[in-house]
């Protein structure tokens, strides 16, 4: 009998209680004071589980209590004594809690396993050199060096968040579930269908969005921010807190001029913002200088001026050819 016992309590808190093991619970709790209160015992047992994601058939305990309050009535007026003797047999109690402990490991272990599965974080981070890499949607995501991202296992399933830190050229794929988020620093770009690169260099004080195809939503928790539309690039800056679009403070009386200041802005950034003002082509000789940051302000200067004050602050190498302008590193002499 008590290993039939044994076996009921087991399966009930393993979940495979069928509707007669129920019943017969549920007699079981209302046939003595001492099954009542090893039941409550075991049940506050799985109750410290806490969080974890374990399912126990529902218990229909107030039949049982209603039985189990009559008989204490009963004994009451048959006056047995001064109090109800419970009897205890170490063996059972050895057997019921070895075979609860096994199924609260098997539980317990499995729960964890699971949550482990669908939660951890899956980084990826490039140093000296960039990474490319194809998420679950079909996003293609170029990563440059120095620069890591990171995202949950379940991206697609769940959500499509992203985390940034550095720079990166994103093309989004549609599939799974959500729209995608960039999450950079305290700002959140939001896809519209788009191809679109973030710079966000946690030592910068600017967050940088370029549009190359479609929309974004740029902006804060605290700020509805900008809609970007193609070639258009916004800025977060982060001590302001404020969002501008740099393709819209083009001069508009004096055409190919641009007012507008960089603070501790990436260079290629700022390269851009430069290029798409001025209507010209210009090149990086070396990808390396790209990450260098400037601190200039431009008030109409004409784009020759422009470029020469920033190879002068940098100490670059400025030239031009028939296709525009390079900026390069100068040779050390030696």
């Amino acid at each position: 009998m008590k290993n039939e016992t044994d076996n009921l309590l087991a399966r009930y808190f393993g979940g495979s209680a069928s509707d007669n093991d129920m019943l017969e619970l549920e007699q079981w709790i209302s046939r003595a004071p001492e099954n009542q209160m090893e039941f409550d015992r075991m049940t506050s047992l799985y109750e410290k589980l806490g969080g974890l994601e374990v399912t126990i058939p529902s218990l229909n305990t107030e039949t049982a209590k209603l039985k189990f309050k009559a008989y204490i009535s009963a004994q009451k007026n048959k006056q047995v004594g001064p109090s109800l003797e419970i009897r205890r047999n170490p063996f059972y109690k050895t057997r019921l809690f070895q075979a609860a402990s096994i199924t609260l490991f098997f539980m317990l272990s499995f729960s964890v396993w699971k949550i482990y599965l669908s939660n951890h974080e899956i980084v990826l981070a490039a140093q000296q050199v960039g990474k490319q890499e194809i998420l679950k949607d079909q996003t293609q995501v170029d990563l440059s060096r120095n620069s890591k991202i990171s995202y949950s296992s379940g991206y697609s399933k769940n959500n499509k968040i992203i985390k940034l830190e550095g720079e990166a050229h994103f093309k989004v794929g549609h599939t799974g579930i959500g729209k995608l988020q960039v999450i950079a620093n305290e700002t959140f770009i939001e896809d519209i269908g788009t191809v679109f690169d973030v710079t966000a260099y946690p030592d910068s004080n600017y967050i940088s969005v370029k549009v190359r195809e479609g929309q974004v939503h740029f902006y804060t928790k605290d700020n509805k921010g900008l809609v970007l539309n193609s070639t258009e690039t916004g800025v977060y800056n982060k001590q302001t807190k404020t969002f501008k679009v740099l393709a819209q403070k083009l001069d508009k009386q004096a055409a190919g001029s641009m007012h507008v200041d960089f603070q501790a802005m990436v260079l290629k950034d700022a390269i851009d913002i430069i290029s798409n003002a001025y209507k010209v082509n210009i090149k990086l000789a070396d990808k390396s200088i790209g990450i260098r940051k400037i601190t200039v302000n431009f008030d109409g200067e004409d784009v020759n001026v422009v470029l020469q004050i920033i190879a002068q602050t940098l100490e670059l190498k400025l030239e031009k050819n028939d296709n525009g302008y390079v900026l390069s590193s100068k040779k050390i002499k030696s």
